[in-house]
């Protein structure tokens, strides 16, 4: 690994903080857009749970924990908001009431695919001014760094 001194880490840090605003501007003009027109008042919180839920299609409480690691009280208070949404249910089993199910809504998965193809639209938009070889080298990059920053 190559050793950096501090002026080429600050040189690379302001290009970053660069790459960042105008990613940050183009996924809110791209983005914001297709948001502002659903009813509801999305965080990055609530998209994690509801994208959450339907992959798994239904989950309990502890499996968005781990995701999102939040305690359970925090993510109780956002179920509680998307519930009153209307966007995802509590489902209470028979053998084990302790035991409580998220599943989402027909609105709760209408928001989902929304979002994920608003999510797909802009980073096709992005990817598409990449050679094949940049995308596999800039999937390879986050990769790695996702890698290390979850060990």
């Amino acid at each position: 690994m190559t050793q950096y001194n501090k002026e080429n880490v600050k040189e690379q840090l302001e290009s970053i903080d660069q790459i960042k605003e105008a990613l940050v501007k183009y996924r809110n003009a791209v983005i914001g857009e297709k948001y502002d027109l659903l009813p509801y008042h999305l965080t990055p919180t609530k998209e994690t749970i509801l994208k959450t839920v339907y992959d798994k299609e239904n989950c309990i409480v502890s499996d968005i924990t781990k995701v999102l690691g939040l305690s359970p009280g925090a993510i109780t208070i956002v179920l509680n908001q998307l519930e009153d949404e209307q966007l995802v249910t509590r489902i209470y089993k028979k053998k084990n009431r302790r035991s409580v199910w998220i599943e989402l809504t027909e609105k709760g998965k209408d928001v989902v695919e929304t979002l994920q193809q608003t999510r797909t639209d802009f980073w096709l938009s992005i990817l598409s001014h990449l050679t094949d070889e940049e995308r596999s080298q800039y999937i390879h990059i986050m990769q790695k760094l996702s890698k290390t920053l979850s060990e």
